[in-house]
């Protein structure tokens, strides 16, 4: 996917395709809910400069931002919700930090700070990436009060949404070099 050959440094344009999928997880004590992210809002181009450190990619200001906005949950009302819950009036994006990608582990671990209403967290979590499909998946596992956000509760206190949520994302990507 990325040539490593006796470079240090590398520097990419990576454009993840509108192929791609991104959505959040996550339970109540009646019920799951899935929160799709637009495809087309997920196309994006992002510029990747790394450099190798012994089985370790590290990343330099790799980083992708989603738009709130982008996120369908299926309904009006756990629309309302999800955006009251991540105050998307106030904080508007989701800020995705790739930090590094270590391939010395059976399955490679990334390491990213997210920042979502206006706090920031860093997360250590397995990825697959598929070299010949050119692809990423993964699955970030979260517990939202790690960013002070309250779990809503609904019909006074009967539905509860669970603290733990996941964040899984499939990337299809283009691989460009710069000139």
């Amino acid at each position: 996917m990325f040539s490593f050959t006796g470079k240090e440094e590398n520097k990419y344009n990576v454009n993840i395709t509108a192929n791609s999928q991104l959505f959040i997880k996550g339970t109540s004590n009646v019920n799951t809910f899935t929160c799709h992210y637009n495809q087309r809002m997920l196309a994006q181009k992002i510029p990747v400069e790394f450099r190798k450190s012994g089985t370790a990619l590290i990343f330099k200001d790799v980083h992708m931002q989603l738009d709130n906005l982008g996120f369908d949950c299926g309904n009006r009302g756990i629309n309302r919700d999800f955006h009251e819950l991540l105050q998307t009036e106030a904080f508007p994006k989701i800020d995705f930090h790739l930090l590094e990608v270590d391939k010395s582990a059976s399955k490679p671990q990334a390491y990213v700070a997210i920042k979502i209403a206006g706090k920031k967290k860093k997360y250590t979590f397995p990825v697959e990436v598929f070299e010949n499909s050119k692809k990423i998946d993964g699955v970030l596992c979260l517990n939202i009060t790690d960013f002070d956000l309250i779990p809503p509760r609904k019909m006074m206190g009967l539905i509860v949404v669970r603290e733990d949520i996941e964040i899984n994302f499939s990337f299809e990507i283009q691989v460009l070099n710069l000139p």
